[in-house]
């Protein structure tokens, strides 16, 4: 697995798209929680502000506040690799992979770690943006609430296994990118809207929504709670995980039957 990272390692070292998309998924992360919070210490009226939506940039609350903000960010490392698994296509790499002693497999199963690994990424730095805004907040450290990371996580892999997904399927760089961005910015909220509309919250049980539902938003709490239900955690877990193992197993089934 090593020797097929390193190979990995090597066709993005020097690919400059690679890098300025995730030193833009970087500074997107922290610069949306860094407005955010500048926004609401500018309030001209804090106190009334506080009673309203709380602190959420102090501990405990920072852990969803963060998690929340960083997920509409997350399109980033999905699209990334879209375009890295449709380079291989365009590039015909993929087939001078398996002609050098890759086997099938081994070509795939890397994709998906690789998107694992965005994942990670993407959490970790979302969490030294949480501890370091809970500070800043002048509240004393807390773990209450840091579930909101694994949340995230979970949340996170859904979207590069998604991109994974479409990148295979389509292999076409622009209709993959097209159709994943269309997907995970409107499609997937508008028939989210329409089946809870006609089937009573099925929307949100839908792909890739239902690890979205699973960070609800932090502000206004008071409010919220008197007008929208309490997600159910265990089903959008439930949904979430079988979404993801059905990603990888029609990933790994397409790309090992296609023909080359």
């Amino acid at each position: 697995m090593w020797k097929n990272l390193k190979i990995e390692w090597l066709k993005i070292r020097s690919y400059r798209t690679f890098w300025v998309l995730l030193v833009l998924f970087i500074i997107s992360l922290i610069g949306i929680n860094y407005m955010t919070y500048q926004f609401k210490v500018s309030m001209k009226a804090p106190k009334m502000a506080d009673a309203i939506i709380g602190n959420p940039f102090g501990f405990p609350d920072v852990w969803q506040t963060v998690t929340y903000l960083c997920s509409y960010i997350l399109f980033l490392p999905g699209l990334l690799m879209v375009i890295l698994i449709t380079n291989e296509y365009n590039f015909k790499t993929h087939r001078q992979n398996i002609i050098d002693g890759l086997s099938r497999f081994q070509f795939v199963f890397v994709k998906i770690i690789m998107a694992i690994l965005l994942a990670l990424l993407a959490t970790i730095i979302a969490a030294i943006i949480a501890i370091i805004t809970g500070y800043i907040a002048a509240t004393s450290f807390s773990s209450e609430n840091i579930i909101y990371l694994l949340y995230f996580l979970l949340q996170a892999i859904t979207y590069t296994l998604t991109g994974c997904l479409f990148g295979f399927l389509l292999k076409r760089s622009g209709i993959a990118i097209a159709l994943f961005f269309l997907y995970v910015m409107f499609i997937k909220n508008l028939l989210s809207l329409i089946l809870n509309k006609y089937l009573d919250g099925v929307g949100n049980y839908f792909p890739v929504k239902s690890s979205d539902n699973l960070i609800p938003m932090p502000f206004l709490h008071s409010i919220t709670k008197q007008y929208f239900d309490a997600p159910n955690i265990p089903l959008l877990l439930s949904f979430s995980i079988v979404y993801l193992v059905a990603f990888y197993f029609i990933i790994i089934k397409k790309y090992t039957t296609q023909d080359l």
